[in-house]
């Protein structure tokens, strides 16, 4: 069985693949992520994980965008929690190092503790 992609789909698909993920939450945006620890008075309210790439789009997804969605996804996780602060326990990005010409980031997952603050 011979299964063909008309061209006109296969564009879309791959443009959508090469942007970070959006955030979806509206105020997400407002979470304010950090290596930094809470302030006094935040209260622990879950950990978020966000990630975004694998090995078959990586090629045509920025590094940059790729942590970026990752964070993104993250916020909007924290923010479904009600948090509006974000302290990050483990930031990895996967790296090919298969083949010579396949170099770079093929995913980013980001790993956090978040808070509500009343401060912020």
């Amino acid at each position: 069985m011979n299964i063909r992609i008309p061209l006109f789909l296969f564009i879309p698909i791959l443009v959508i693949s090469c942007a970070a993920a959006p955030l979806q939450a509206t105020g997400a945006g407002n979470v304010l992520v950090t290596r930094n620890a809470p302030a006094q008075g935040c209260m622990f309210v879950g950990e978020v994980l966000g990630s975004q790439g694998n090995f078959w789009t990586a090629e045509f997804t920025s590094d940059e965008d790729l942590i970026r969605g990752a964070r993104n996804r993250m916020r909007d996780k924290a923010f479904d929690l009600g948090a509006n602060f974000v302290q990050i326990e483990l930031e990895n990005q996967s790296h090919n190092t298969t083949h010579d010409s396949l170099g770079g980031v093929y995913s980013s997952v980001v790993v956090g503790n978040a808070y509500e603050c009343p401060e912020l």
